[in-house]
């Protein structure tokens, strides 16, 4: 599984000035002077000072009380793009999720390379009681049930490749992949879209894999909007 950064727009001022056009007004970034501490090898260290942009305490607790009162909208005013991988049942699951978040995907209709696919660390148990809990433990041959399950995958791959060969049409030669099989898709939404995504399958109720890829979205985003994303997500 993997999360790439593609594209962005907007910052956590964006989302403050989106909030504040209600009443007519806009902020800016402060600036703040650093010292900055570099190695210029015989001369030893040498001192400077930068400035850098940041976003100003009151406006850190503007979007701090936006996301508190559920006012969503201001952070809607952003777009963040991502790439995406993961095995095609977390990517079902991903697919859930539609207001503010769009996706499109590679289609074996018309892509022949040899897919890759998804491997756990592990196998689990499943679990006693409500099957909504997911799953349990570490299943106790897990080592064994993941080396049948990487033969099976091999397996039907070599399959698929075969009949792509022999000008099987590709939109049902497809049919013969594995749910383990990975697939790529690009996927765009909101701030607020993505917080919900995040919030809701990174909790630990949620299936392991998809915690992890929800996880890996959290690291993209964060550097982009570090308040907001800390104020919607915590």
């Amino acid at each position: 599984m993997n999360v790439e950064y593609v594209d962005h727009m907007g910052t956590d001022l964006s989302v403050v000035n989106a909030a504040r056009v209600s009443f007519d007004r806009q902020s800016e970034w402060e600036t703040r002077k650093a010292t900055t501490l570099e190695d210029s090898g015989v001369l030893g260290s040498l001192e400077y000072e930068t400035e850098e942009k940041v976003l100003s305490e009151k406006d850190a607790k503007l979007i701090r009380f936006l996301a508190k009162h559920d006012h969503w909208t201001p952070f809607g005013h952003t777009a963040i793009s991502l790439r995406m991988q993961a095995p095609i049942p977390v990517r079902t699951q991903c697919f859930k999720h539609k207001v503010g978040l769009v996706e499109n995907e590679e289609s074996r209709r018309y892509v022949f390379s040899k897919p890759g696919y998804f491997v756990p660390e592990l196998f689990r148990m499943k679990p006693e009681g409500s099957t909504k809990q997911g799953s349990a433990d570490v299943h106790p041959m897990s080592d064994w049930w993941r080396d049948v399950y990487v033969t099976c995958l091999e397996e039907a791959i070599e399959l698929y490749e075969a009949m792509i060969r022999d000008d099987v049409c590709p939109e049902q030669a497809r049919f013969i992949l594995p749910q383990g099989c990975e697939v790529n898709w690009v996927w765009t939404g909101n701030l607020m879209s993505f917080a919900n995504f995040y919030k809701k399958r990174s909790d630990p109720h949620a299936q392991r894999e998809i915690q992890d890829l929800a996880h890996m979205v959290g690291d993209v985003i964060r550097p982009l909007f570090p308040v907001s994303w800390e104020a919607l997500t915590k």
